[in-house]
């Protein structure tokens, strides 16, 4: 079966930040143990040229922690992992450090202070032939 092109990159992420850290593809259990990623949304910019699939692909990783620190070490490692995806099944991939970020936000809707690192990442993709 062939995936769509946000769900190879989705798998592919998925996968990485996995590898060492807990993952979750839905909203977490209430008693969920701190920290951990939780996989966002993607936004496809699809352009088909000359019967090539590409564009532009846009995708949000959370993490929360209930320590600073942590949030923003898992935030930049996301980063990292993501620079290391060139290549999936179908497509090629680059991504584009300009306007890849992360950001940490304190988070108060709790009993206890929560940490949100948001990052946010925009790959540039072609399919390969």
């Amino acid at each position: 079966m062939i995936k769509a092109v946000d769900q190879e990159i989705y798998d592919a992420l998925y996968i990485e930040l996995n590898t060492n850290d807990k993952v979750y593809t839905k909203q977490p259990p209430d008693d969920a143990k701190y920290p951990y990623y939780h996989m966002g949304m993607l936004h496809n910019q699809s352009n088909v040229a000359k019967c090539l699939n590409r564009g532009i692909m846009n995708a949000t990783i959370h993490v929360w922690s209930d320590e600073r620190f942590e949030a923003s070490r898992l935030s930049e490692k996301a980063l990292e992992y993501a620079r290391g995806i060139t290549f999936t099944e179908r497509f090629n991939w680059l991504l584009n450090g300009k306007a890849s970020n992360y950001r940490v936000l304190e988070d108060n809707t709790t009993n206890s202070t929560l940490y949100h690192g948001v990052v946010e990442l925009e790959y540039k993709y072609i399919e390969r032939r």
